[in-house]
């Protein structure tokens, strides 16, 4: 059947090869203990650091957030034609699944209605061996150009092991130009697969293009409509600022489309980061040298998912999100000659590697860990009348302050919903800081597990819709002209 793609599925920079993770966990514990004594001993020099830098964080990711809205006013150019003497390229689909087959009767008929021809498509149902009901449903469904890679058992049972393993299995001969995820739950747009050969084609320069996901559930109720609102704002501001800035942006677990080349010199997806795809798009961009250049892209054909509806699998979710970012921020600011980019670095792409990794990432992580906590320390010096710790200037900086960071983040949700075609949830855009104190129950949890379970996947459980508002029943396509 041909030669299998070769990929490095343990790398030297995967989150599991950390040699010096015991003196990491306990230089973490250290600088934990000596913030402890600091607030303990000297408690208004303390109260005050942490005040001047919150606010100071605060508005540089509204001037942010503000900018993002600036640059990305005007649509950016639709890409080129095909040309006569250009040829499509051939995708290979994966779809990791597991614990769900009730999903994949309907998946198939979403991956299949696409205006792509069905000969230059191979989708690959990745299902793990030892899940026997998924098994039997995804061969049920068998018929090219879909076919079924099962994963033999073995550990870490994540996402990123079974693509690495599928890829891997995958026969040159057979595998696509273009490597695309999608998950269970997905509705992608039937234009998704020919605007991303599109835009591969228009630029040669582009390792990878994400399309905007959104929930075709949030209407259901208050959260998914939140997290609605939270996604328009990243997939329909947030990211297509960056790209348009050359700057990495954390791509998404799904409708990502990666050029199959880029992805093998990565050697795959880290198998034991359970953000995956948040490390990957970071690692591609460190592959940026002295005359290469490569960049991540958006497109606008959308896929549709399945928000969760309610607060436990909301917190599940989130929890191994914000853990894997911790483990992407890890991983990517370590010293030079262990960081992805190792000792070829260029300064350049160093400098927007950790930019954006701090603007991304680790604003995400501070916000989580912090904002609940900033807002009952301010209410509790108010209300026991302390308010001596802090400068005499407190109230005009700290009005300041939320008028800014939170009117600069509403904002962009209202933007990006409207961006979305989503003007019902324009409404529930003023309730987002309320929604944003939720977080900090999930990183607890992540915290937690980053250190006693850092390699255990959290599954996001989906209901399955068979009819989503505003979707006919579907019926795949037939090898549609190009």
């Amino acid at each position: 059947m041909g030669e299998a793609p070769k990929l490095d599925l343990r790398p030297q920079w995967a989150w599991q090869n950390n040699r010096s993770a015991l003196r990491v966990n306990l230089g973490r514990f250290l600088i934990i203990c000596a913030l402890i004594v600091l607030a303990v001993l000297a408690p208004p020099f303390a109260m005050s650091a942490l005040f001047w830098g919150f606010s100071f964080f605060i508005l540089f990711m509204a001037n942010l957030r503000i900018l993002a809205l600036l640059i990305t006013i005007k649509n950016a150019p639709p890409p080129l034609a095909k040309t006569e003497n250009t040829n499509w390229p051939t995708f290979t689909i994966l779809v990791p699944l597991y614990q769900e087959a009730h999903m994949v009767s309907e998946l198939a008929k979403y991956l299949l209605h696409t205006n792509y021809p069905h000969d230059l498509i191979d989708v690959v149902l990745v299902v793990e061996a030892d899940d026997i009901p998924t098994c039997l449903a995804a061969h049920r469904i068998l018929s090219p150009p879909i076919r079924v890679f099962e994963v033999p058992p073995s550990e870490p049972r994540t996402k990123p092991k079974a693509l690495n393993a599928a890829l891997a299995a995958t026969p040159k001969s057979v595998c696509g130009d273009i490597i695309t995820v999608y998950d269970a739950e997905d509705r992608p747009h039937p234009d998704q697969l020919k605007q991303a050969a599109l835009a591969f084609m228009a630029g040669p320069e582009l390792a990878v293009v994400q399309a905007p996901l959104g929930y075709y559930n949030d209407r259901e109720n208050l959260l998914a409509a939140l997290f609605g609102l939270e996604y328009a704002a990243l997939f329909h501001v947030w990211n297509p600022a960056l790209a348009r800035l050359g700057i990495p942006f954390t791509l998404g677990g799904t409708s990502n489309h990666i050029r199959r080349d880029i992805l093998e010199i990565c050697g795959g997806w880290d198998s034991h980061n359970v953000t995956e795809d948040a490390d990957l798009s970071f690692r591609i961009h460190a592959l940026n040298r002295a005359g290469q250049k490569l960049k991540l892209g958006t497109i606008s054909p959308p896929t549709g998912e399945e928000a969760v509806s309610n607060l436990g699998d909301w917190t599940s979710q989130r929890s191994r999100w914000l853990k894997g970012f911790m483990q992407t921020w890890h991983v990517h600011m370590r010293f030079q000659k262990q960081a992805p980019d190792g000792d070829k670095f260029t300064l350049g792409t160093r400098i927007k590697n950790v930019f954006s990794l701090h603007i991304t990432i680790g604003a995400t992580l501070v916000a989580a860990f912090l904002h609940l906590p900033s807002l009952l320390i301010m209410a509790g010096i108010y209300l026991g009348k302390t308010g001596n710790a802090f400068p005499t200037v407190l109230p005009v900086v700290v009005i300041t302050t939320a008028i800014m960071g939170y009117g600069a983040a509403i904002l962009t949700g209202i933007i990006g919903a409207l961006r979305a075609d989503k003007p019902h949830l324009v409404k529930y855009a003023i309730l987002m800081p309320f929604y944003w104190l939720l977080y900090f129950w999930p990183a607890l949890i992540a915290a937690y597990e980053i250190i006693f379970a850092p390699a255990y996947w959290r599954k996001t459980k989906h209901v399955g819709v068979t009819n989503p508002e505003g979707n006919q029943t579907l019926e795949p396509v037939k090898n549609p002209p190009i």
